[in-house]
């Protein structure tokens, strides 16, 4: 059965997402979720997304990443990465995603430059 733990964190106007578990086709839709309710809750977002605990991801995923970035940036924020482990981290690399997304080693440093 596929998993993701959602977490949401607040640091100043910088929203934290912790994932943990799967991010795939059943459960991408959460994260889309998560996002539009960030969206909505802050007039200019800026998350950093957590992949410390991130165990798997496919192309839904990498999908929902995607659509969090461009809504992010439509509504004058930013979307990052922090804490990439080396399955994503192949996987944005192998579908030349890599470029598309700030990638930081932690939050703590994702949140500072997005603060």
């Amino acid at each position: 059965m596929d998993t993701l733990t959602i977490t949401i964190d607040r640091h100043g106007y910088i929203v934290i997402i912790r994932l943990r578990g799967e991010l795939d086709m059943v459960t991408a839709p959460s994260l889309r979720d998560c996002l539009t309710l960030a969206l909505i809750e802050f007039e200019s977002p800026m998350v950093v997304i957590d992949a410390a605990e991130l165990t798997f991801c496919d192309s839904s995923g990498l999908s929902a990443l995607l659509s969090g970035t461009s809504l992010t940036e439509a509504a004058g924020g930013s979307l990052v990465l922090s804490a990439v482990n080396g399955h994503l981290r192949r996987l944005l690399h192998l579908t030349g995603l890599s470029e598309r997304f700030q990638i930081f080693p932690t939050v703590q440093e994702a949140v500072a430059h997005l603060g």
